[in-house]
């Protein structure tokens, strides 16, 4: 840092700054003065934010951006200034450095502590993994049944899917319901075997037919669907 010593040395015989004091902030700060620079020409003629030159000056790095960045504005104020740039990199990773928190002080007895290795954690989480799955599955299944339960019936009419207008003697009602139960067509129960399928012919009298179909849980609780056809 040849260059940077002997700079200081001559702004130290001015009297600009003193011998003692060799931080880049200081180096940069007293180079524009010397210049008659103010931050926002600087700013200006390097593209770089004044903050971050402020920051570079009053030795506030946690203002700064990350290193990478840094450097680039760097390069372009030591252009600026006629300061040689690596030894201002150099200078300013030095203090960088010097400002981060020191490692933790290990104790002696520390050396000895058995350190958990990464696997470690991998193997107890594969461990866990068959507790969990059951644990989720277990609560699906609960929700399920509750549902099941406390919920309104399954129900689905898939013909007629709506009211209708015919000339026939009778209608097929056709639909969906929930396994191995009842659901009553017009007062009639209709077992529904697995698949919870039914099929029921209804005979029409003329006029407005109403075919009320019913599904009830254990609980009471019904879901109905209505369907209107009028007969010609």
């Amino acid at each position: 840092m040849a260059f940077l010593l002997g700079k200081l040395k001559k702004l130290a015989k001015e009297g600009r700054i003193t011998y003692t004091n060799l931080m880049l902030s200081e180096i940069l700060k007293k180079e524009r003065e010397t210049k008659r620079l103010s931050i926002d020409d600087l700013s200006l003629q390097t593209n770089i934010p004044s903050k971050y030159i402020v920051a570079l000056e009053e030795f506030d790095f946690a203002s700064l951006p990350a290193p990478v960045y840094v450097q680039g504005y760097l390069k372009k104020i030591a252009k600026n200034l006629d300061l040689n740039f690596k030894e201002v990199w150099d200078l300013f990773l030095k203090e960088l450095d010097q400002t981060q928190a020191p490692g933790v002080d290990t104790l002696p007895g520390n050396r000895f502590e058995r350190k958990t290795k990464p696997h470690y954690f991998v193997f107890k989480i594969f461990k866990i993994a068959p507790i969990i799955i059951v644990s989720i599955t277990l609560m699906g299944f609960l929700f399920y049944q509750g549902r099941l339960l406390l919920g309104a019936p399954s129900l689905k009419v898939e013909r007629p899917a709506f009211d209708l207008i015919t000339q026939d003697a009778s209608i097929v009602v056709e639909g969906y319901g929930r396994s191995n139960t009842y659901v009553v067509v017009n007062g009639k129960e209709v077992y529904l075997p697995k698949g919870g399928h039914f099929l029921e012919e209804i005979y029409l009298n003329p006029g407005v037919n109403e075919i009320i179909i019913e599904a009830e849980s254990r609980l009471g609780k019904k879901t109905t669907i209505i369907r209107r056809i009028t007969k010609e």
